[in-house]
């Protein structure tokens, strides 16, 4: 009797173990971005999507509809490790805040590889991002050249939780810091949404009438500054000089509103991104965890050239 209890309970084990390891076999991974009104994300979701057709994964979209919705990034990676996907592929929009749930998830038993924007952990499994402090020395450098190395320059930032918009606004201003003949205004922060940046951007053309010089850290700011020049006769005036290559801005750079673009390469960060998740997935270890991706500068003098062309994230490109 006491074989046969102890047979079956080995039996019952075995069962419960198969099953518990099969209801975990995913063939899903999880992109979250930062928000889903930015154009720039569905390149890296592209990169991600053509990685996971070679390998055999669904790539699923979700995230909150605006970069300042943190609380809701914080629920959502919460839920959906929840469902034991094969994986995540994140961009977190508060390092810090987004600590609990991705290391939880981990701990849980979900991989999560973060692209673009980290958080500050060393949990995750991989983190891929620009190398955003050396981009935005290279605007500085670019937008002091621009203004003769003498003026007075805007600085819009995303937003002072996200990791990215510290590195950014950081290598901006070591790059301003170079010319003490350039007058450098507080980083405005603007959750990287287009109307903020427009008015935030009107507010100070209209106190500091001798502007001569803006950066943006992203591309929404960009188009809000933009907006803003124009709106005021001053598109020829003020140089104007941001990131990513967006559908939106690309038509302002080529109308000569914006000055000059620098250019990540996000569809590297999903393809990539996917193909660490898959090694992790299959039982490997990754020896390069901080995983950085070089910039382009482009300006009128490259943008027709092969290479550039490349980064432009046109809609054809998803």
């Amino acid at each position: 009797m006491k074989k046969y209890i102890v047979a079956l309970l080995v039996t019952m084990f075995v069962l419960s173990f198969a099953a518990a390891v099969f209801a975990q076999k995913s063939d899903t991974i999880v992109f979250i971005p930062k928000s889903t009104d930015v154009t720039y994300w569905l390149f890296l979701r592209k990169g991600a999507a053509d990685k996971g057709n070679e390998l055999g994964y669904k790539i699923d979209y979700q995230g909150v509809a605006r970069e300042s919705e943190i609380a809701g990034q914080v629920s959502l990676v919460s839920n959906i490790a929840a469902s034991k996907p094969a994986g995540i592929l994140m961009a977190a929009t508060d390092a810090k805040a987004l600590v609990p749930p991705v290391e939880q998830a981990i701990k849980d038993g979900v991989p999560i590889i973060m692209v673009d924007s980290g958080v500050d952990s060393d949990a995750p499994y991989a983190s891929i991002t620009t190398d955003n402090f050396d981009g935005a020395y290279k605007a500085g450098k670019l937008l002091a050249e621009m203004i003769g190395g003498k003026g007075k320059v805007i600085n819009l930032g995303i937003t002072a939780g996200s990791e990215t918009g510290v590195q950014r606004s950081e290598g901006f201003i070591k790059a301003i810091q170079e010319y003490p003949d350039i007058v450098l205004l507080p980083v405005q922060w603007t959750s990287a949404e287009a109307a903020t940046a427009m008015n935030i951007t009107s507010d100070l053309l209209t106190s500091n009438p001798d502007i001569n010089g803006i950066f943006s850290a992203a591309a929404p700011m960009g188009v809000g500054a933009a907006q803003a020049l124009k709106a005021r006769g001053l598109d020829k005036k003020i140089k104007l000089v941001t990131f990513d290559p967006s559908p939106e801005v690309l038509p302002l750079f080529e109308e000569g509103v914006i000055h000059g673009i620098i250019a990540q390469d996000p569809y590297q960060m999903g393809y990539r991104g996917v193909e660490l998740l898959d090694t992790i997935i299959k039982g490997g270890a990754i020896d390069n965890k901080k995983i950085q991706i070089p910039v382009a500068v482009i300006t009128a003098e490259n943008y027709d050239k092969p290479e550039t062309q490349k980064l432009l994230q046109t809609p054809d490109k998803f």
